[in-house]
């Protein structure tokens, strides 16, 4: 009976093939049906390495047969040619010798030297018996072992080695990032040792590392696998198909090896190479944020990394490398754009909706901006329905947009702080470089502003509707929000793979806490049960150009929607 083992490596599928064309008897081929009926039921795990020990006693013992019958065969052709040449050798002499009478050829089929070679063991080591049968199948068997012993531990300890360097990659980013520094109550020392010692034994790192998450009992942290990862570097600002985060010398490093393609990949970067400066920005004395949202804003072609591999205080490698920038806006970073008709009020309304936090959102929300003044709008609504979040730097970046500089955007608690950081806003100009006070003000729009939400407007979106609402600059029409106040960090791994885990919760900028979800302050254009029913369940509601010109911009409406708003002056 085949009985389940524990995962190592990827490769079943290599090892199914090579026993398909082994026709190696009865056991290998149930060996064979047993993996196939695994797979079609869908066991996707990885093949164990005592998989891999009895798939190498079975195709050894097989080919060891093969062998020895075939040394077998060619000693036995060899000694019958052999026997029979001197049998010839024997029959020509005594019948050319003066002491023996004239007699015909021999019969080589009745000579009895040939009878005697051809009923003989043809093995080497003697003759047919018992015993060397029982000898032959014993050393037969103990090389299978050896063999599949080999087979399996050898790729074993190679892959132990992956799973391992991917589990304690794992535990080193949750206990430097990780907002809840007790683990959920649990001892951190004692969680890694028992999770490397499974990993160095040959058990999943898939697998590992998903259970190490789920201990933390954080229900937004969670392993991504390497198709979603890579989707999700769509909210990358340096669009070169790597992710970078700090080691814990506070370096700037690859986490993960390059995504395929990549301009990255092309370049031969490698996981674990160092980022020292990029576009000449020192990132010792500047933090990652900062560096990466002025290359985002600078939207250029390339991006220049200053790179080192090896250590600092040994003779490393160092080299600058150009990488071309291939960020596109994807679909749902679009911002969709419109002016309503004039209202019996005269106003036109500019709806600019947003239904994800992009790399470059921040720019395409100025450019839209722009684009709806110059088609006559003078009052704006901000749709983020079903705007599940995205980017947090972006979104505070879009916030600079609305807000007075030096307002504060929103409250941050992370795992370093004892208390709160006030986030502000800091416009910066297009090519990255600091404003002054006056030209900074110059650039924030002043127009009346809405920002519409629902159920699924969550995380980066509740941080700007927050961000506007607790500095009184914009009522939220629509239903209460999904309440998600937690700053996930997206970690790459060894295996391709990465780990988003919380690495900070958030509050309003008067500290009111978002879980639970915002408020709204009055009904959406389009609400009625319908649309509040589609809204629960997810689905989209589009409004028309007539649904937005409904939104009431008066003062009168403002200050009644607004009235609860009070900013400290102490921000």
């Amino acid at each position: 009976k085949v009985k389940p083992c524990q995962p190592a490596v990827q490769h079943r599928h290599l090892l199914l093939a090579f026993v398909r064309y082994v026709p190696s008897g009865g056991r290998s081929f149930e060996l064979l049906s047993a993996f196939e009926k695994k797979a079609a039921i869908g066991d996707a795990r990885p093949m164990g390495t005592c998989w891999r020990f009895v798939l190498g006693v079975s195709c050894w013992h097989y080919v060891s047969q093969v062998v020895v019958s075939a040394v077998a065969g060619a000693f036995t052709q060899l000694k019958v040619s052999s026997l029979a040449a001197g049998g010839l050798r024997s029959s020509v002499g005594r019948q050319n010798s003066p002491n023996f009478p004239s007699q015909p050829p021999p019969d080589f089929g009745a000579d009895p030297d040939v009878l005697a070679a051809t009923q003989t063991s043809p093995l080497p080591w003697g003759e047919e018996s018992s015993w060397n049968t029982l000898v032959h199948q014993v050393f037969t068997t103990a090389m299978a072992v050896v063999v599949g012993f080999s087979l399996s531990v050898g790729v074993a300890f190679a892959d132990d080695s992956s799973g391992a360097a991917t589990v304690e990659a794992a535990l080193s980013f949750i206990k430097r990032n990780y907002y809840d520094q007790t683990f959920n109550k649990q001892d951190f020392d004692g969680l890694s040792a028992k999770y490397l010692a499974q990993a160095r034994k040959g058990e999943s790192a898939e697998s590992l590392t998903r259970e190490l998450v789920a201990s933390l009992g954080d229900r937004y942290s969670r392993i991504v696998d390497a198709a979603t990862f890579e989707k999700l570097m769509a909210f990358d600002p340096l669009g070169v198909g790597v992710v970078l985060t700090r080691n814990e010398r506070k370096e700037i490093f690859v986490s993960s090896e390059p995504f395929n393609s990549s301009s990255a990949a092309k370049a031969g970067l490698r996981q674990g190479d160092i980022v020292e400066r990029i576009d000449g920005l020192s990132l010792e004395t500047e933090s990652l944020f900062s560096v990466m949202d002025r290359v985002a804003q600078a939207d250029r072609p390339e991006v220049l990394l200053a790179m080192r591999r090896g250590p600092a205080e040994v003779s490393a490698e160092r080299w600058e490398q150009t990488l071309a920038r291939s960020r596109t806006s994807m679909p749902q970073d679009r911002v969709e754009t419109g002016v309503a008709p004039i209202g019996p009020d005269g106003h036109r309304v500019g709806f600019l909706r947003l239904r994800s936090f992009g790399a470059k959102s921040a720019r395409d929300m100025a450019q839209a901006l722009k684009e709806v003044r110059a088609q006559g709008a003078d009052e704006f609504a901000l749709d983020l329905r079903g705007n599940g979040g995205g980017s947090f730097q972006v979104a505070l970046e879009i916030a600079t947009l609305f807000l007075e500089p030096d307002s504060v955007a929103t409250r941050v608690k992370t795992t370093s702080a004892e208390t709160d950081q006030l986030v502000r806003v800091t416009p910066s100009a297009p090519d990255g470089s600091s404003l002054s006070c006056a030209a900074a003000a110059a650039t924030v729009a002043r127009e009346p502003l809405v920002v519409l939400v629902d159920q699924g407007s969550a995380s980066a979106s509740e941080v700007l509707a927050a961000a506007l609402r607790g500095n009184c600059r914009a009522p939220l029409l629509g239903a209460r929000t999904y309440g998600k106040a937690a700053v996930q960090g997206v970690f790459g791994l060894p295996n391709r793979e990465a780990m988003a885990i919380t690495v900070a919760r958030y509050s309003a900028p008067t500290g009111t806490r978002i879980e639970g979800g915002l408020r709204p302050d009055g009904p959406g254009p389009g609400d009625n049960p319908f649309s509040q029913a589609a809204s629960a369940l997810g689905l989209p509601v589009d409004f028309t150009a007539a649904d937005y010109a409904k939104i009431d911009f008066s003062a009168a409406r403002q200050t009644e929607l607004l009235k609860t708003c009070r900013p400290s002056e102490s921000w």
